[in-house]
């Protein structure tokens, strides 16, 4: 059956976040407990944004099980984003909405508008999942992020390939030009200089595309037999239509981005999916099973992808280190600053040792690799 925007809507892809983006935008009264403001993309990304969301809600459910922050139970305040043009805006209505901080987003072209708008307000923003280098480039002092980045994503794709047997690759790139995947692509063409293998074909086509074809007929014509992919959910079918219509398909395929950690991905293409890698952040390893068990008791299905559990860790980093401040939130940021946990001890896998820019330096990303719709680390 052909895969096209409306299988991907059918297959659940498509879960909008509207509801949330049109709550009300008025001031609202200051609150009695603490809130934390989240941004998260809506529309064509929903499912991720509401996946994060998930993991966040698991985390703030947990803290105030515990006694909430220094007494008083954490409030979630999300509001959702279709795209970078009205992201600072959202943001800022959190901020009106008295939201103490801000976590995002899932979608990297919402964090930089979002994590503007908080620097602007001097309230700390900390980043979960979106993975763009230069979220963390800018000199913000209100910034940190928790979540891996694009040139760990790109870095753990090249190796993988140079470590594959057999004769020289000829290695095809192909990107969505937005803000993550625009990103990752940068860094794989970095890396890919520093190993010297150039790739054959470096393609990248426009957020909106709706079709692939003729990207894949290039790679076909060139010879490509081996492909690194940076694109969303929907990206990711619309290549595995081309191919199938045009009846190519690379050796080995490598994906990066959230689109090729959905479990959702993987029921829609079916045993076409079998044998694709996937680089990003962990998807509920062996040590997170008891959040996996978690998930499902709270939302009666499997976790949707590895953004819930990526958010939960970073979100139940931060709702522990202002519990231990006392809920003071001008204390949020050192006391996150000053954090140092060794690699493996959050549920992902992730240590805690932020730099100067604000990045996590003991997150990561990992390849993986799909079959029969069960996603394993290699």
């Amino acid at each position: 059956m052909p895969l096209s925007r409306r299988l991907l809507a059918a297959a659940g892809l498509f879960a909008p976040l509207a509801a949330r983006a049109a709550q009300t935008q008025g001031p609202a009264p200051p609150p009695a407990n603490p809130i934390a403001g989240v941004l998260l993309p809506a529309g064509a990304d929903g499912l991720l944004g509401d996946e994060c969301f998930r993991g966040i809600e698991m985390a703030a459910a947990d803290i105030n099980q515990a006694g909430g922050i220094a007494g008083r139970n954490l409030a979630l305040l999300p509001r959702g984003a279709f795209g970078q043009s009205d992201a600072g805006q959202v943001a800022k209505s959190l901020i009106d909405g008295h939201a103490a901080f801000l976590l995002g987003s899932g979608a990297s072209s919402l964090s930089y508008p979002g994590s503007a708008a908080a620097e602007l307000a001097q309230i700390p923003y900390i980043e979960l999942n979106a993975t763009a280098d230069g979220i963390t480039t800018r000199g913000f002092k209100f910034l940190l992020r928790t979540c891996h980045t694009s040139s760990m994503i790109a870095g753990v794709a090249v190796t993988a390939i140079m470590a594959q047997q057999g004769a020289p690759k000829k290695l095809a790139l192909l990107f969505n030009t937005g803000a993550t995947s625009g990103a990752i692509a940068a860094a794989a063409l970095a890396a890919l200089a520093a190993a010297r293998m150039p790739p054959l074909l470096t393609i990248g086509y426009p957020e909106d595309a709706a079709d692939l074809h003729e990207p894949v007929a290039r790679m076909s014509r060139a010879g490509a037999d081996v492909l690194l992919h940076a694109g969303g959910p929907d990206d990711v079918l619309l290549l595995f239509q081309a191919m199938q219509n045009t009846g190519w398909r690379a050796s080995a395929i490598y994906g990066c981005d959230e689109g090729y950690l959905l479990r959702e991905t993987a029921y829609a293409l079916g045993a076409a999916f079998d044998g694709v890698f996937a680089i990003g952040a962990p998807l509920y390893p062996p040590r997170a099973a008891y959040l996996a068990d978690a998930y499902m008791a709270r939302y009666g299905m499997p976790p949707r992808g590895a953004a819930s559990l990526t958010a939960y860790v970073g979100a139940k980093l931060v709702f522990d280190t202002l519990n231990l401040q006392g809920g003071d939130v001008t204390k949020l940021l050192d006391g996150l600053r000053r954090t140092d946990l060794a690699a493996g001890t959050l549920a992902n896998g992730f240590g805690v040792a932020f730099d100067k820019d604000g990045q996590n330096t003991r997150s990561f990303a990992v390849l993986q690799k799909w079959r029969g719709q069960v996603l394993t680390a290699v």
